[in-house]
């Protein structure tokens, strides 16, 4: 349909096509994305194989299913005057302000979490002492937490919810975070059983937060397409004020979606790299506030002009290269999109990519573990240890790559310290890429 691909949905990709051909993550699939993201990439993998349409229904039907599970909890809750559907609608609109909204995310899996745990950690003092409920809101914070690592931070959301709704606060606040624990313990009993523990602790659990984020787009094209979204957050939160008080339940649930807005920012600018879907976290609270704005219209004309004039803010910045508004409205997102494939020559074989261009990948297969480079400097950034040349060896030997592209100018020593393995490896036409003659 036009829309190009993308290096990440490639990643997800590569992560289920390994895991489908029955080699284990983290073990023999060196990556970090996280585990349930990872199951959920195998099982589409397993179903449809590799199929960007496949991955791009299944988020659209994930947006879908977040605006409306968030919607029909504020409307359980009564957290407003009355029932309304504008917090669905927004939440939709503003998820479809950039291509990356196609895109199935650990981000977007774990967000759906998060909505679903939202039910369990509000009700304690409308439903009494029901803290079975309490567990159940940590066990689903911890399946977000094991689709997309930071989300860890929504621990404190349901601290505050504690706070502001249970009675007992240190117990509830014990249940909560054993139902958290719960997943996470089951899993790395399962991972120890496997053999897989120490690489999962190494590439996913211990991993260092980066705190310093790299934009893959652009700062300036990232607040072009987070604008809109910002001016209405904006708008809603100074209208928030000068709207008259609720009722104490509406007031605490209002307090705990200002802890969830701060969280969701955090979480959006603690991602290793920040782009526009960074912000993606944030739309359950966008979709909250904004009823706030809407209500303080007092003509229903002015509401329809301003959403009108909204929707097509939204419709012009996503479709501006359609439109012919891309000269004039120009979004740099290079970055995540995949170049042709710089050597046409390799298609349907097997190939390993010394280095962080996984580009070669899309009509190929990857062999050994190596899939994310910076991962695979265990061994390849300590060649001068035995240890890494000779886990280098072992893993050649269990599958060696019909071709590899020597992005990173690693050949020469490869093949001074493992003839045995690298030197079946001649030079091609092609710069960087060699192919296996036995």
């Amino acid at each position: 349909m036009g829309i190009p691909a993308t290096r990440p949905e490639l990643l997800f990709m590569l992560v289920g096509e390994r895991m489908a051909d029955g080699f284990a993550m983290y073990r023999d699939v060196y990556d970090n994305t996280a585990p349930l993201s990872a199951f959920f990439y195998w099982i589409i993998d397993l179903l449809t194989g590799r199929s960007y349409l496949a991955y791009r229904l299944i988020a659209a039907a994930l947006l879908l299913a977040q605006a409306l599970i968030f919607n029909a909890t504020l409307n359980r809750y009564q957290v407003y005057a009355s029932k309304n559907y504008i917090p669905a609608l927004l939440y939709l609109v503003m998820g479809s302000i950039t291509m990356e909204s196609d895109m199935l995310t650990p981000l977007l899996i774990g967000n759906t979490f998060i909505i679903l745990s939202l039910p369990y950690l509000v009700t304690m003092a409308r439903e009494g002492l029901d803290n079975s409920r309490l567990f159940i809101g940590g066990f689903i914070l911890g399946l977000a937490a094991l689709s997309y690592l930071p989300l860890t931070l929504f621990l404190l959301v349901g601290a505050f919810a504690i706070i502001f709704f249970a009675s007992s606060t240190f117990r509830s606040f014990l249940l909560m975070l054993c139902g958290f624990a719960f997943p996470f313990i089951v899993l790395m009993t399962y991972y120890l059983y496997t053999g897989a523990l120490s690489y999962y602790l190494e590439f996913q659990l211990l991993q260092p937060w980066h705190l310093k984020p790299t934009f893959i787009v652009p700062p300036a094209d990232i607040i072009k397409i987070v604008a809109i979204p910002g001016l209405v957050l904006a708008l809603a939160l100074f209208s928030m004020a000068s709207l008259p008080q609720r009722l104490v339940f509406q007031v605490k649930f209002q307090q705990l979606m200002v802890v969830w807005l701060v969280v969701s920012l955090f979480v959006a600018l603690t991602r290793t790299e920040v782009s526009a879907g960074s912000f993606m976290v944030v739309l359950p609270t966008l979709g909250y506030f904004s009823v706030f704005f809407f209500y303080s219209f007092r003509k229903v004309w002015m509401l329809n002009v301003f959403f009108m004039l909204l929707l097509i803010g939204v419709v012009v910045l996503r479709y501006r290269q359609w439109l012919g508004l891309s000269s004039i409205l120009s979004v740099n997102e290079s970055a995540l999109l995949l170049p042709e494939n710089p050597a046409p020559e390799i298609s349907g074989s097997t190939v390993l990519v010394l280095g962080d261009d996984i580009s070669y990948y899309e009509h190929n297969k990857i062999a050994t573990p190596y899939l994310n480079w910076q991962l695979s400097q265990r061994h390849f950034g300590n060649l001068k240890q035995y240890q890494s040349v000779y886990e280098i060896y072992q893993n050649f030997r269990n599958e060696a790559p019909a071709y590899i592209v020597d992005k990173a100018g690693l050949m020469k020593e490869l093949k001074y310290k493992l003839p045995s393995v690298f030197a079946a490896y001649e030079p091609t036409q092609t710069t960087a890429v060699y192919k296996r003659n036995r």
